[in-house]
C-alpha cells in the first residue's frame, strides 16, 4: 500500500508540472501574438488614413527655404511633416510636429535649409490608436530644375515620358537620348545628323516659353529645362482656380464647400464664372418693372436718372416725378432723395461757408493737414496749394495724398533678345535691367520710343531675374498677352504708372 500512495502521488506531481509548462508555454506565445495583433491592428487602422499633402510652391529667403504645403481632402489624425531634401549629394530631413493643417488648407513652413535643392519630399506623421508616432509613405515630391538637377539632366520628373518621334539623334525631352551620329555627319540639328550645324548655336532660350517640369530641344540635340510658371492672371484680375492662362500647371481648387470651379472663379451653387466675378444663374424678371431690382435676381432693371433728378423709383418698381423735401435744410441731399441739391452754400453766403452734416451752411476754416495741393479735405476754400507755383512742377503733379510730385522713369535700356519668334515677341531681356531686388516690378508699364510700337504703353505682366546665372544671367519681363513688334536694339522705358508712362507720349 505503501508503495501504491508513492506511485500515486508521483502521478499526480508529474500531471501538475506538466499543466504548469502548458500554462507558462501559452503565455509566451500568447504575449508574442498580442504584440503582432497590436502592431497589426495599429497598421490596419492606419490603413484607413488617407491623409494627401500637396507641395504648392518652394522658395528660398533670408530666413531659409520656405515651402508652401496644402492638404487635400482625406481623413486622418495628421499629428507632423518630415521634409526630406536632397541637394545632389547628401539629404538633409527636418521635422515639424504638433501642426494643426485641416483638410482643403494650405500652410508655409520654414526650413533651417539654404543649400542646392534638387527635390523636395514631403511625409505625413501620424498617430496610432496607441499614441505612437508613425511615419507614412511619400505624399508629394517638389523637383527644381534650377538649381543642380538641370546641369547634368540626372533628375527629371518621373512623369516625363520620353518622344523621338522623326529624330534620328538628340535628346528624347526627359534627358535620354534619341541616338548619336556618325563621324561623317556629326551634328545633331533639330534630331537629324548633319555635317555642319548650319550657323544654328545651342539656345536654351527655349526654356523660358516652358513650363517648369518639361523640356525642349535646343536645336542642337541639348535639353533645356523649363522656367516658366503657370499664369494665373488674366484681363479681369486673378484666376482663382483651374487652367492657367499659359498652361502650366495649375491656379488651385476651390477650398469652399459647395464651391466649384467655373471660368477660372470659385462661384458657391446657383452662380457661374463671367470676367471674373460670380454671377446668378437664374434669370431675371422685369415684367412691369423700369427700375429697381427685380424680384427674382435682384438685378437692375432700370434707373430713374435718365428722366431727370426730380424722378425717383417707388415701391412697385417704376419711376414717378417727385418735389425735393428740404424741410429744415438750406443744403445738402434733400431728404427723400428727389432732386439733387437743397442749396449751395457758396452761391448764398460766398466762399468759406461749408454744409454741415444738418443741412446747414456755416463759416469754416480750410484743414489741409500736411497737404501741401489738391482740393481741401473738409471742403473749406478751393485749394490747399498750387504745385506750379510752389516749384514750378506741371499741374497734375499733385498726387491724391496731396504731395507734389514728379514721377521719374524706373529704368531704361536696350532689349538685347526677345521670344517667342516671329509670331510674338511677348518677352524681352536686356543686360540693362537689374538683376537682384528688381526695382521692376510686375504692374508696371514699358514703352518703346521710336520703335515699331512707338505710342503704346503695355503692362508688364512678369518679371523674372536670372534663377541660374552661371546658365543664364539676365533678367527677362513679360510685357503683352498679344504679339508685338519689338526688335532687338529697341530702346525702353519702364515706368511705376500708366499716367506717367503715357505723358505726352500716348
Amino acid at each position: 500500500m505503501k508503495r501504491e500512495d508513492k506511485r500515486g502521488l508521483s502521478t499526480v506531481i508529474v500531471t501538475v508540472i506538466i499543466i504548469l509548462l502548458v500554462m507558462v508555454a501559452i503565455g509566451i506565445v500568447w504575449g508574442v501574438l498580442k504584440n503582432m495583433i497590436q502592431k497589426n491592428s495599429e497598421l490596419i487602422s492606419l490603413g484607413k488614413f488617407t491623409i494627401d499633402l500637396e507641395i504648392v510652391s518652394v522658395n528660398q529667403n533670408s530666413q531659409g527655404t520656405v515651402v508652401k504645403v496644402k492638404r487635400n481632402p482625406g481623413e486622418g489624425e495628421l499629428e507632423g511633416i518630415v521634409f526630406s531634401i536632397f541637394d545632389g549629394e547628401e539629404t538633409h530631413v527636418f521635422e515639424r510636429r504638433n501642426i494643426d493643417l485641416d483638410q482643403l488648407e494650405t500652410q508655409t513652413f520654414i526650413v533651417d535649409y539654404y543649400g542646392d535643392i534638387i527635390s523636395i519630399s514631403v511625409y505625413p506623421l501620424f498617430l496610432t490608436e496607441s499614441g505612437k508616432s508613425t511615419m507614412g509613405e511619400i505624399a508629394d515630391t517638389y523637383y527644381d530644375y534650377s538649381s543642380g538637377g538641370s546641369g547634368d539632366g540626372g533628375y527629371i520628373d518621373p512623369g516625363c515620358t520620353p518622344d523621338c518621334s522623326g529624330k534620328v539623334c538628340g535628346d528624347d525631352g526627359c534627358a535620354g537620348s534619341c541616338g548619336t551620329c556618325p563621324t561623317s555627319t556629326p551634328y545633331c540639328v533639330n534630331g537629324q545628323c548633319q555635317s555642319s550645324t548650319g550657323g544654328i548655336e545651342p539656345d536654351c532660350l527655349c526654356s523660358l516659353t516652358t513650363c517648369i517640369g518639361e523640356t525642349c530641344d535646343d536645336g542642337l540635340g541639348g535639353t533645356c529645362y523649363g522656367q516658366e510658371e503657370a499664369d494665373c492672371t488674366n484681363e479681369y484680375g486673378i484666376i482663382q482656380c483651374g487652367e492657367p492662362e499659359n498652361g502650366c500647371g495649375t491656379c488651385g481648387t476651390c477650398g469652399e464647400v459647395g464651391d466649384s470651379c467655373s471660368n477660372g472663379v470659385c462661384c458657391p451653387e446657383g452662380y457661374h464664372g463671367y470676367q471674373g466675378t460670380c454671377q446668378s444663374d437664374c434669370t431675371p424678371d422685369c415684367t412691369g418693372r423700369t427700375c429697381g431690382p427685380d424680384p427674382i435676381c435682384g438685378t437692375s432693371c432700370g434707373s430713374c436718372t435718365i428722366l431727370g433728378p426730380n424722378f425717383i423709383c417707388n415701391a412697385l418698381g417704376n419711376c414717378e416725378e417727385c418735389t425735393p423735401d428740404c424741410t429744415g435744410k438750406e443744403c445738402g441731399t434733400p431728404l427723400n432723395g428727389c432732386g439733387t441739391s437743397c442749396g449751395n452754400c457758396e452761391f448764398l453766403y460766398g466762399l468759406g461757408y461749408n454744409c454741415n452734416a444738418t443741412g446747414m451752411c456755416e463759416l469754416c476754416t480750410p484743414d489741409c493737414g500736411e497737404r501741401e495741393c489738391g482740393p481741401v479735405p473738409n471742403g473749406c476754400g478751393e485749394s490747399c496749394g498750387d504745385c506750379t507755383l510752389l516749384y514750378g512742377f506741371p499741374e497734375d503733379s499733385c498726387t491724391t495724398e496731396g504731395i507734389c510730385y514728379i514721377e521719374t522713369v524706373i529704368n531704361t535700356g536696350t532689349v538685347d533678345s526677345y521670344w517667342p519668334s516671329p509670331q510674338g515677341r511677348m518677352l524681352f531681356d536686356s543686360e540693362d535691367l537689374p538683376t537682384e531686388e528688381s526695382i521692376v516690378e510686375t504692374g508696371m508699364f514699358v514703352k518703346f520710343p521710336g520703335s515699331a510700337e512707338d505710342g503704346l504703353c503695355m503692362t508688364i505682366y512678369d518679371v523674372v531675374t536670372p534663377i541660374n546665372p552661371l546658365v543664364y544671367d539676365k533678367t527677362y519681363i513679360k510685357i503683352s498677352e498679344n504679339p508685338t513688334l519689338i526688335e532687338i536694339g529697341d530702346y525702353y522705358e519702364i515706368w511705376e504708372t500708366y499716367a506717367a508712362c503715357c505723358k505726352d507720349y500716348c
